[in-house]
């Protein structure tokens, strides 16, 4: 088999793994009863071989409650109300715009002013 192939069936092999162990955790989450763990699929690339035994363990230990409520209270800490996002969002288009057409009507006076003293006439 070319290397391209051998490749593309490893990482299905695993995908196909990772899926069956993320069904046993929504049905254990659910509180359904769990099959017996299907014997994982077996990776035949000898150079990878280190990687398929650390895939073959499930992809995360779950949390604890206390570790999840942890996880919230920091993550609530840190949340906005989106309205407030997009008035602030808002506010600062309108900042940049009003600075940027401040800014260019003043390159222009300069300029203009620069012309006009070249000229010699400045009202």
């Amino acid at each position: 088999m070319s290397e391209r192939l051998t490749e593309l069936q490893r990482q299905r092999a695993l995908i196909q793994n990772h899926l069956s162990w993320l069904d046993r955790e929504i049905a254990a989450a659910q509180g359904l009863p769990t099959s017996p763990q299907a014997s994982p699929v077996p990776i035949s690339t000898p150079a990878l071989s280190h990687i398929a035994a650390s895939i073959t363990t499930p992809a995360a230990k779950t949390l604890e409650t206390t570790d999840e409520f942890e996880a919230e209270r920091i993550i609530g800490q840190f949340h906005r109300d989106p309205n407030l996002l997009k008035t602030d969002t808002r506010r600062g288009c309108l900042t940049a715009f009003a600075l940027a057409l401040g800014l260019m009507a003043l390159v222009t006076f300069i300029a203009y002013w620069l012309y006009a003293r070249h000229l010699g006439r400045w009202w």
